[in-house]
């Protein structure tokens, strides 16, 4: 039975000692291992899968999806939930029993390995304080006392491939939340992939720390965002917030063109004696400019204007590399270069601060309307897009820095 359910689950790797056997890497989970004496009885192993994305075991036989829960009251208003679900041409009944003889199994064998685990264990510690009282911590017997070991329970037409489990339990999770807020979520847990390193910038990273700083106010809208901005630990939330500085201050920015003929209407002699003309005045250069400059190029001009290359030369330096190749972000959005190999950071593109806003609005399009312009390529929310859109993140980070500074 033991090398049936090995087969099943190639990632598992079995350790055999004089009186034990271990099962190592179960879920393709290092934080944790599974322990057996050698004549134990393998039977509940029987047909047995572990999704690696889930804190579950997929009971082939009967095509049940056994989610792993906790040791739960029967007087919680979700233990009696029963329901169907309909995705696509397939039903799934889904509710909330006590849980198998399998995860029971794994339970009683379950061994920490690692003090700490992203993956909570895959909720077997709790399993395990409870069926196995006697090595559990004091006052677990009391806590567990009434209790019943709950999983949720999902059975239906699964298809061979196991692949299906994730876009099932997204929907699945999506309708549970929409009809009760309260309702918990199952969780996924992505593989882990090997992703680039990325070198994190610091305006002062050659210097020491100034021992005076010149501060000034800074504009308190502009402040909360950069507040807001680097509170939340969300990468996609981080660079829209750094973008709407841009696009706050840009909207309100009077260019220097702008605020020399207003200076020039404000300063006449008769101001008051005509103000009446001279308000219509002020109005028509209002018009005039609001008129000339759109989004973009009100952008371009707040930039231009409030930041220099060797405000953000760092930002690049640090990740050259990554500023020379075309990024190809899932959804099908490609960024070009803003430097070609080789390129010497100490004389660059005469064009690369506009180069540089160019690409910073192509990425916030992408994130904000799911799509760049009329093109049906998107920045999609995975784990790899937002590593991948770090360096930039950094970059527009000290742009906003730049003109939240500097803005008047």
């Amino acid at each position: 039975m033991l090398k049936s359910f090995l087969e099943l689950n190639p990632s598992i790797e079995k350790e055999t000692e004089t009186e034990h056997i271990n099962l190592k890497g179960l879920w393709s989970d290092g934080s944790f291992m599974c322990r057996f004496e050698k004549d134990m009885d393998f039977s509940p192993l029987k047909e047995v899968y572990l999704p690696p994305e889930l804190s579950a075991i997929y009971h082939s036989g009967e095509k049940k999806l056994e989610v792993i829960y906790a040791p739960f009251s029967p007087d919680v208003p979700f233990f009696n939930r029963k329901f169907k679900i309909n995705i696509g041409s397939k039903t799934f009944e889904c509710s909330f029993s006590k849980c198998s003889e399998s995860l029971q199994f794994f339970a009683t064998g379950f061994k920490e390995i690692e003090n700490q685990s992203k993956t909570f264990y895959r909720n077997l510690r709790y399993f395990r304080d409870y069926f196995k009282p006697e090595s559990a911590p004091k006052g677990a017997a009391k806590f567990f006392e009434g209790k019943i070991p709950i999983s949720f329970w999902i059975e239906g037409d699964f298809d061979n491939d196991q692949t299906d489990f994730i876009d099932l339990v997204k929907h699945i999770n999506f309708y549970m939340k929409f009809f009760d807020r309260k309702s918990s979520e199952i969780l996924i847990f992505l593989p882990e992939e090997k992703e680039k390193e990325y070198e994190l910038p610091c305006f002062n990273k050659k210097d020491n720390f100034p021992k005076e700083i010149n501060g000034r106010n800074i504009n308190p809208v502009i402040l909360d965002l950069l507040q807001i901005a680097s509170d939340t630990s969300n990468v996609r939330l981080k660079y829209i917030f750094y973008y709407q500085i841009l696009e706050y201050c840009a909207y309100y920015n009077l260019n220097e063109d702008l605020k020399r003929k207003l200076n020039n209407i404000i300063r006449k002699p008769d101001l008051i004696d005509k103000s009446d003309i001279y308000s219509n005045l002020i109005v028509e250069e209002f018009k005039n400019y609001f008129k000339a400059n759109d989004d973009k190029q009100k952008l371009e001009i707040l930039i231009n204007e409030y930041v220099d290359y060797e405000d953000i030369k760092e930002e690049i330096n640090c990740n050259k590399k990554y500023f020379t190749e075309t990024l190809d972000f899932d959804g099908g959005l490609k960024i070009k270069p803003i430097l070609k190999e080789g390129s010497d950071l100490d004389n660059p593109p005469r064009d690369i601060i506009d180069s540089i806003i160019k690409r910073v609005s192509n990425i916030r399009n992408a994130l904000v309307h799911m799509r760049e312009s009329r093109e049906n390529k998107v920045i999609l929310p995975s784990k790899r897009n937002n590593h991948l859109l770090l360096p930039y993140l950094y970059l527009i980070r000290r742009l906003s820095e730049n003109v939240a500074i500097k803005y008047d």
